[in-house]
């Protein structure tokens, strides 16, 4: 599954049902992190530009998701298996993600 950042104000949950992979795509051509960190507010933090971490609660709560059990429990089966490989913050309840910024044209 992957975080896709595609406006200013908007992330969308791409490919929801694939919990063998995690990340964060960034589909603004021109984007900098600043821009990055605003849209990913309450979702996750952006400590640099290639790794954030994604808050356990926004995934819980994403709206096509937050009632289905199946979905529930396999994210959970995700996180279980992420903890030994350090990929789970368990103080801030996060979870690391790999960030995918667009490669621009060259000139």
């Amino acid at each position: 599954m992957f975080l896709q950042v595609v406006a200013v104000t908007k992330v969308t949950l791409e490919d929801a049902k694939n919990f063998r992979s995690f990340k964060i795509v960034v589909a603004l051509p021109h984007a900098d992190e600043a821009t990055v960190r605003g849209a990913l507010s309450g979702i996750a933090t952006l400590p640099d530009k290639t790794a954030a971490w994604v808050f356990e609660r926004a995934l819980r709560q994403w709206p096509e998701h937050a009632d289905d059990t199946e979905w529930q429990a396999s994210l959970t089966a995700m996180i279980e298996k992420a903890k030994p490989y350090g990929w789970i913050d368990e103080a801030n309840r996060s979870i690391r993600a790999h960030v995918e910024w667009p490669a621009l044209p060259r000139a």
